[in-house]
Order: structure tokens, then C-alpha cells, then sequence
């Protein structure tokens, strides 16, 4: 057995604990004869079996870990953006990001610089968060409808007013007919919705958006602010209940 041997049983088990003790004991195997992007790829099995339990910390370290080494950068630095976003760590989460954008291919850099603008958008940086966004949209192709869709939220969120946003109605009509308009888009388009007054469609995609993910280990660490603001919003367009009836 070989470090890529037990790289290839840590990547084919469906356990992601399984998925670690083969990546250590990779890593253990010769670990002087180990070349750096096995050893990255190894470490990340045990980054994932990490936020698969929610150890975050645990997971950052190993992250920290795969940077040093100084290969794979694109993947080492999203894997350290996404541990430090599950923490709340929202600038050194954009700073990784934005690191990994400059060292992926271009076809996705877009991803890298919309999870940037993310992170950004987070700790309150608005402005930042939209210079973010606009690279997103520059380099997106099947993806700009997502950037642009988040960039109104991203300004609603500033301060200025619906009505100011010109093409919203545009936008959400965009997002709501692209594919990336599942998923995270889901919960992009439900804030929209309820920022425009259509609740019933803000209930139906924030509730959509929650109920993918709450129940997925990875999903529920790495999208947990996404997740606690639709339920949030979730609770506030509740109906008031009933007065009690007058004896």
C-alpha cells in the first residue's frame, strides 16, 4: 500500500470517518516520500471528516495545514475560506477566497470571488462585498443571474431603497429561471421576494432553502448564517395567532 493507494479508498468510501483513517494512514505511510499535492489531497479527507462533526476549529487547523504547503492553493485556500466562514471569521474568509480566485482557472474564478463577496457581506463591508460581486459577475458565465441577484440584496442590505434597484424585478426573474437559481439561490431569491412584499414566494423558497440543507452535516456548518437569517425570516412572516375568544 501506497499514499495513493489509500488515497483512492479514502476518496471511494462513502464514511467520511472512514475517509480519515485512510488519510492518516496515508500520511503516516513514508511520509518523507509523499509528494506535497498527495499530501494536500489526503489532509483534505480529514478537513472534511472535520466539518462533517463539526469540530470547525479542528478543521481550520488542518487547512492551515494544506496552505503551508504551498501546492494546490485553489483548493487549499477554499477549504480555509469555508472553515473560517462556519466560524464567522468573515475577512479572513474573503481574503482566502480571493486568494484561491487568483489561482483557479478561469472558469472558476467567478465561484471563488462571489464566495468573497459572501464572506464580505457578512462583517457589514458593503461596499467591498459589491467590488466582489462584480468580478463574480465578470467572470461568471452560467452563474450570473446568482452574482447579480445577490448584489440587489447586498444594497437592500446597505440601506438604499427598492425602488432605487431599477431592474430588480429583472433580476429575480432571471435567477428564478436559471439553474443556479436552486440551491443557494433559493434563499438569495426568497430574501428578495420578501424585501418586495411577496411573502407567500419568500416563505416558498426560504423554507425550500432550509430544508436542503439543515439536514446535510456539511451544508448546515458551512451555509449556518444563510440558514439562521431564513429562519429568522421565516419567524417574522408568521401570522400573529388569534385573540382569544370573548366569553
Amino acid at each position: 500500500m501506497t499514499a495513493d493507494d489509500y488515497l483512492r479508498l479514502a476518496l471511494h468510501t462513502g464514511s467520511p470517518d472512514a475517509a480519515a483513517v485512510y488519510a492518516e494512514k496515508g500520511l503516516r505511510f513514508a511520509s518523507d516520500r509523499v509528494d506535497a499535492e498527495t499530501r494536500v489531497l489526503l489532509l483534505r479527507e480529514i478537513y472534511r471528516s472535520h466539518l462533517f462533526a463539526r469540530r470547525v476549529r479542528s478543521a481550520h487547523a488542518v487547512a492551515r495545514k494544506m496552505v503551508r504547503l504551498g501546492v494546490a492553493q485553489e483548493i487549499a485556500h477554499v477549504d480555509l475560506g469555508r472553515a473560517c466562514m462556519a466560524l464567522g471569521w468573515w475577512q479572513r474568509a474573503a481574503q482566502a477566497y480571493r486568494i484561491a480566485a487568483r489561482n483557479a482557472p478561469a472558469s472558476r474564478r467567478a465561484l471563488h470571488w462571489f464566495s468573497a463577496g459572501i464572506a464580505l457581506h457578512h462583517d457589514g463591508r458593503f461596499d467591498e462585498a459589491l467590488g466582489a460581486l462584480e468580478r463574480a459577475v465578470r467572470w461568471s458565465i452560467g452563474t450570473r443571474p446568482l452574482h447579480r441577484a445577490y448584489e440587489a440584496v447586498v444594497r437592500l442590505d446597505a440601506g438604499e431603497e427598492v425602488d432605487s434597484i431599477t431592474d430588480l424585478a429583472e433580476r429575480m426573474t432571471d435567477l428564478e429561471a436559471a439553474r443556479c437559481g436552486e440551491g443557494f439561490g433559493r434563499y438569495v431569491l426568497g430574501l428578495l421576494c420578501a424585501e418586495t412584499g411577496d411573502l407567500a414566494g419568500a416563505r416558498r423558497n426560504l423554507a425550500a432553502f432550509v430544508r436542503r440543507n439543515r439536514a446535510d452535516p456539511m451544508r448546515a456548518v458551512t451555509l449556518a448564517h444563510a440558514l439562521r437569517r431564513a429562519r429568522r425570516c421565516l419567524r417574522a412572516m408568521r401570522p400573529a395567532p388569534l385573540p382569544p375568544p370573548v366569553s
